[in-house]
């Protein structure tokens, strides 16, 4: 009777034994994968910040120039590199999407400046949604529209581009033909006196 308690107690320390063996093999095993995964996740965090900032900066960059290539490339980026469930993600994909539905409205050549602010006014919008997402919080609105360096040159080059595009989309659908003068004016000596050589031999 009096040896039980002895016999209790070693099976009591060796069960603890094997349950302290058991988590130390699992710890070995299962740390370096644990650490690989971690450290995968990391990466491809990273990997999406960077290419979320990259693609902010495009658009800031390129504010001045919206028919740039790499403005319209990085607009159409959004949707995809902000991608998720959080409600600030879904704040930045609805201002996509009401401005993306803006640029693809139709709209009177008598409404283009009412068009054009309130094409405007929700690239901001959209410019400060990202903005506060990716800590550039202290933007203000007149930073984000207004301080951008845009030479008159340049604009001058990209509304001219638009009207030769334009018009000849149109002149290739056959909506107008190019007008032709015919101009007879009289003809120089040298011009008359071939003429009339040519003339001469004709008979």
């Amino acid at each position: 009777m009096g040896a039980r308690p002895v016999r209790e107690g070693r099976m009591t320390l060796d069960m603890t034994v094997k349950a302290t063996d058991l988590a130390i093999v699992f710890a070995t095993l299962l740390g370096p994968i644990l650490a690989v995964q971690a450290q995968k996740w990391l990466e491809r965090r990273r990997e999406r910040n960077a290419r979320r900032l990259a693609l902010f900066r495009t658009l800031m960059a390129t504010r001045a120039a919206r028919l740039a290539p790499d403005h319209v490339r990085a607009l159409n980026g959004i949707p995809l590199e902000f991608y998720g469930t959080k409600k600030r993600l879904k704040r930045i994909r609805d201002a996509w999407k009401v401005y993306f539905a803006h640029l693809s409205s139709q709209h009177a050549p008598e409404n283009a400046q009412s068009w054009q602010q309130k094409s405007d006014d929700l690239f901001l919008d959209l410019l400060r949604e990202l903005a506060d997402f990716l800590g550039y919080d202290e933007f203000n609105p007149v930073e984000l529209g207004k301080e951008v360096y845009s030479p008159q040159a340049h604009l001058a080059l990209e509304a001219d581009n638009l009207a030769i595009r334009q018009g000849l989309a149109a002149l290739l659908k056959g909506q107008f033909a190019l007008p032709i003068e015919q101009r007879i004016g009289p003809l120089d000596p040298a011009a008359q006196k071939l003429l009339a050589d040519l003339g001469g031999k004709k008979r």
